[in-house]
């Protein structure tokens, strides 16, 4: 049932066309009658929106709310695409997915991209607009617990879920903030219940995105002001985080379409910053377990501290800047120890990206 609500109005569409067709048969036309809708049929065929499957990265929250935003508003239908979407399972499993050609185009850390084509440089997979210009990584605790600086990790129990990008580049943290990873009991913990193990004080602190962590901690009584929160873009990992992907051979069999998405997408953000609790509740018509409370605390982590930047004040929504995308990449591959070295091109195509004049993204 996820988001399917402009495919139900194009079926519904389709049914009634299938319905007249049968009719006009039954009425034995005329030739001229006959050659009339056979040109009506032809235009139809030629305004017949192209079904885009996209997957999101995790489940249903507010910060995808700019995808709600753009099938409700008609931004998808306005490029003729009927979107469609569902909840993903992390990053590893949206871009595996993608790159399977179970779903068309959708959201994955662009650091985890890097990795899956190195080892999988037959079925390629792009980023072709970065949707956080920043990491939402961090390390966290209770600030009872006293681990004011990431220095005062040594002699504690940091848990981090095992294979998660954040654990692979833990070691980088430790290196740039000096401590000694060695001295740090590090157990692999289920990613659900990171928050809880943290609140009943089996481990010290955890690696989480900052927006799936927040609003849950919020939610059980401890607000940032009670926290320790250091997250990696502050201590010289400034790294992108997720992004738009499709697999290369989709984008060149559809460029247009993937230029149509980001218009739309762009559209969707742009209308979700002005608008957050509208598009908040939007989002929240596709599942019903959403909690608009929680998920619009989390939209206004990821405006404040994902979406916007003075990188995007600058160049708008969707391209990487250069000089710190090479340092990204370099990043990722001494952390995840890639055999190769990927150049900018094979893992980010700015291409697809609307003018820069139409991705300007309004202040919070």
């Amino acid at each position: 049932m996820l988001g399917r609500h402009s495919r139900r109005k194009f079926l519904l569409y389709s049914s009634a066309a299938l319905g007249s067709s049968a009719l006009l048969k039954a009425c034995a036309p005329s030739t001229t009658e006959t050659a009339d809708v056979e040109t009506a049929a032809s235009d139809t065929t030629a305004s017949t929106p192209t079904a885009i499957k996209f997957t999101l990265d995790w489940a249903i929250q507010g910060v995808h709310a700019p995808i709600g935003v753009a099938i409700e508003k008609g931004y998808f239908a306005e490029e003729g695409l009927d979107v469609s979407f569902e909840r993903g399972s992390g990053s590893a499993d949206s871009i595996s997915k993608v790159a399977a050609g179970t779903f068309d185009m959708g959201f994955g850390d662009i650091n985890s991209l890097m990795e899956f084509n190195v080892k999988n440089p037959d079925t390629p997979v792009k980023a072709i607009a970065i949707y956080y210009n920043k990491s939402p990584m961090a390390v966290m605790s209770l600030a009872e617990t006293g681990i004011a600086e990431p220095q005062m990790l040594e002699g504690k129990k940091l848990g981090i879920p095992s294979g998660s990008a954040t654990r692979r580049l833990i070691p980088l943290f430790s290196q740039v903030t000096g401590f000694d990873l060695a001295k740090v009991d590090m157990p692999a913990i289920e990613p659900k219940l990171q928050q809880t193990l943290l609140l009943t004080k089996e481990i010290d602190a955890i690696a989480p995105y900052t927006i799936s962590a927040l609003p849950n901690l919020n939610k059980e009584g401890y607000s940032p002001d009670k926290l320790n929160i250091h997250r990696f873009a502050d201590f010289g990992l400034d790294l992108y985080g997720n992004a738009v992907i499709a697999k290369a051979s989709f984008l060149e069999e559809n460029p247009e379409q993937a230029k149509g998405f980001l218009r739309a997408l762009t559209k969707g953000l742009q209308y979700t910053i002005s608008n957050p609790d509208e598009a908040v509740k939007i989002m929240g018509s596709y599942d019903d377990l959403y909690e608009i409370p929680i998920e619009r605390e989390r939209l206004q982590i990821a405006i404040d501290t994902l979406f916007l930047s003075p990188e995007v004040e600058a160049n708008g929504f969707g391209p990487v800047e250069a000089s710190r995308f090479k340092q990204t990449i370099d990043q990722v591959v001494q952390g995840f120890e890639l055999e190769t070295v990927p150049e900018p091109g094979q893992v980010f195509d700015d291409s697809f990206l609307p003018p820069l004049a139409d991705r300007m993204l309004p202040a919070s």
